[in-house]
């Protein structure tokens, strides 16, 4: 036993000393940067996470304890980001050691284990998750299990039993589709260890018996967890399923497993031409299961021993277990199912997916894959290894620089900060009181930018929803903002780049993926708040505008705390044909103009306005006129007038 510790040791420092050098720029900023290549763009994922790490503790639908959990204790010592990336590096030298434990159980030497461990833990599929998938990355837990398994079944001592339920909790609790993964591996697991035990070990039924019931008990237990902590996914599990089409999406190809990983540093572009040419891109990290050429070949040397029935190394008699174990998780990872000619052939993921809807990520099967694969190789590296040939020892050596090869990455792609450019990360460097608004829409893929930032940056949503509006600084200042924060990959970003600040703003400094502006106006005594009853904005190179169809409604606000005489001139043009408009302001009609089709400035007022927020519609008198019959464009919209820029003047001051 100290022996064995002392090599799990070893191995674990080995991983550790790896994932340092890999994660060496994280490490650096633990706290502002990600570990993992963006291989699909910026998900919410790995945000959410962050953020929910950052709640008080609790448990729910969505919950999964043994990650959560330590999680959350991690944020309360760390911080929220720098605990996700502590939660995603343990775990590469936690599985190595388990791995290389499961593999030294199968008889595999040292030499082989250590192989096994290293390939498992620094596999594409762990590496590829990492960067967006926390609880899919706790890939310990697997070889856990089965290394559970597999010493219950070979003895079924209340410690192997309790060891049994530990691991089972584990790999549930950990992650959900670890939980469901592991229940549909273990009967070809248990099966498959049972009747291919080695030739001089007899099958015992009572030991079959027992762990069958044990796995009974914990399911039970598990339905009853389940009932408590998620009823309402109990009761309604159509309420939380996916469309069935996402299964194929997020389901592995079986080619997937040999095309060489994105994350690699010279593949990498070949493998992601691949994918764009088959058209993958939402599942694209579901792709990642590449276990390499050079562990196939070491997996092929161990099962063609097997079959010539040679009898050295020891661990050759795990190889159909292993294969049959491998075949199996990758059938499960493929799609429900294929249809070549006139037959189609369903597959596993299709029933699974009828008992349990709520999981559609099927690719993630190919994680026992992985780890069959490595235990696999690691028995092709005993093989070599015993052969005691220099042209064996000389393949041993190749095909293992072939395995490092081909999981190679470059510690520079394997990072990128929590903030999506380098602006955002300048606001939060910047002294005193400072808030930005980020012309980014308020989404599930944006809304960790707010608390990222110390609520620094806020998006577009409520009375700011478009940052080309002809008031935009007037209401940035109104609002509280000092700061505005153009995206060069933003849809408004063409009205800001290469061009003079609008009035109201001035550059303060320019990154290559964004710019920022300062507020320079002061808070205005009145503003146009927000719109309704416009169609999106439009643009052309003179000007830019929104039409209206029936009544539409500025909110026009009186800052200050005295009524005010304001007017308004407003650049309009009526659509087909002059159209007459009443202005009603509070319901009180107010003035009513003739809009020609020439698009000219209209003045409004002067109006008294109070203190507070005002309703100011514009109501044309005559129906709009639907634009297709007029252009013949096939525009479906009722129009009657556009309405461009904008400003408001009270007394002599022009706002």
């Amino acid at each position: 036993m100290p022996g064995r510790i002392t090599e799990v040791a070893a191995v674990s420092a080995l991983a550790t000393i790896i994932i340092v050098m890999v994660a060496a720029p994280v490490l650096r900023a633990p706290s502002e940067r990600v570990f993992g290549m963006e291989i699909v763009g910026r998900h919410h994922d790995p945000f959410t996470v962050m953020e929910q790490f950052a709640r008080p503790i609790a448990v729910g639908v969505y919950s999964q304890p043994i990650t959560d959990i330590t999680g959350a204790l991690l944020a309360r010592i760390s911080g929220a980001a720098a605990a996700y990336n502590w939660l995603v590096l343990l775990t590469f030298p936690l599985s190595a050691a388990a791995a290389y434990l499961l593999a030294r159980y199968l008889a595999l030497s040292p030499a082989g284990a250590t192989v096994a461990a290293l390939a498992y833990a620094f596999s594409p599929f762990h590496l590829a998750h990492a960067a967006y998938h926390p609880h899919i990355a706790q890939t310990q837990w697997m070889p856990l299990y089965l290394l559970a398994l597999w010493r219950c079944l070979d003895d079924v001592s209340p410690a192997m039993i309790g060891l049994l339920g530990a691991a089972t909790v584990a790999v549930t609790l950990s992650n959900f589709y670890a939980g469901l993964i592991a229940a549909a591996i273990t009967p070809v697991a248990v099966a498959a260890y049972w009747l291919a035990a080695p030739w001089d070990t007899p099958r015992s039924v009572r030991r079959l018996a027992i762990t069958l019931g044990t796995l009974v008990i914990l399911g039970v237990f598990g339905a009853l967890y389940a009932s408590y902590a998620a009823r309402a996914v109990v009761e309604n599990r159509a309420a939380f399923a996916f469309p069935r089409a996402d299964l194929f999406r997020y389901s592995a190809k079986w080619w997937s497993y040999l095309v060489p990983p994105v994350e690699h540093p010279l593949l990498g572009a070949t493998a992601r031409h691949i994918w764009d040419a088959f058209g993958v891109r939402e599942g694209l990290l579901e792709q990642q299961v590449s276990i390499g050429w050079g562990i196939v070949a070491f997996g092929l040397i161990a099962v063609f021993q097997w079959l010539v029935r040679t009898r050295q190394p020891p661990s050759l008699a795990r190889v159909p277990v292993l294969a049959l174990v491998a075949v199996a998780a990758l059938v499960c990872s493929l799609s429900p199912e294929r249809t070549i000619g006139a037959f189609t052939f369903v597959r596993p993921s299709a029933l699974l997916y009828d008992v349990v809807p709520m999981f559609r990520a099927y690719a993630r099967f190919g994680v026992v894959v992985q780890l069959m694969a490595a235990l696999l190789a690691g028995v092709g590296v005993d093989c070599l290894s015993r052969a005691g040939t220099r042209r064996a020892q000389i393949a041993c050596v190749a095909l293992v620089a072939i395995a490092v090869g081909e999981y190679c990455v470059a510690p520079s792609a394997l990072w990128r900060d929590v903030l999506p450019t380098t602006a955002h990360r300048w606001i939060t460097r910047q002294p005193g009181r400072i808030r930005a608004l980020d012309c980014t829409p308020l989404g599930q893929e944006s809304e960790s930018i707010q608390w990222l930032t110390g609520y620094r940056v806020g998006l577009l949503g409520g009375s700011i929803g478009d940052c080309t509006e002809p008031d935009l600084a007037q209401k940035l200042a109104a609002n509280g903002y000092t700061h505005l924060l153009v995206r060069h990959a933003a849809a408004d970003e063409q009205s800001f780049g290469g061009h003079s600040a609008p009035d109201g703003l001035r550059i303060t400094v320019r990154f290559e993926d964004a710019e920022v502006f300062a507020v320079t106006t002061q808070s205005p005594a009145i503003y146009t708040a927000t719109m309704t009853g416009f169609f999106p904005r439009e643009r052309d190179a003179e000007w830019s505008w929104r039409w209206m169809g029936t009544d539409a409604t500025w909110t026009a606000v009186n800052t200050g705390v005295r009524p005010i005489t304001a007017t308004l001139n407003v650049e309009m043009s009526a659509f087909h044909r002059a159209r007459q408009v009443e202005l009603r302001l509070d319901g009180r009609s107010v003035q009513t103009l003739v809009v020609q089709p020439p698009r000219r400035v209209y003045p409004i007022g002067p109006l008294l306005v109070w203190p507070g927020d005002h309703e100011l519609v514009f109501h044309p008198t005559e129906p709009p006129t639907l634009a297709g019959e007029v252009i013949d464009n096939g525009d479906p919209r009722s129009l009657s007038l556009a309405v461009g820029a904008w400003t408001w003047r009270v007394g002599d001051e022009q706002r």
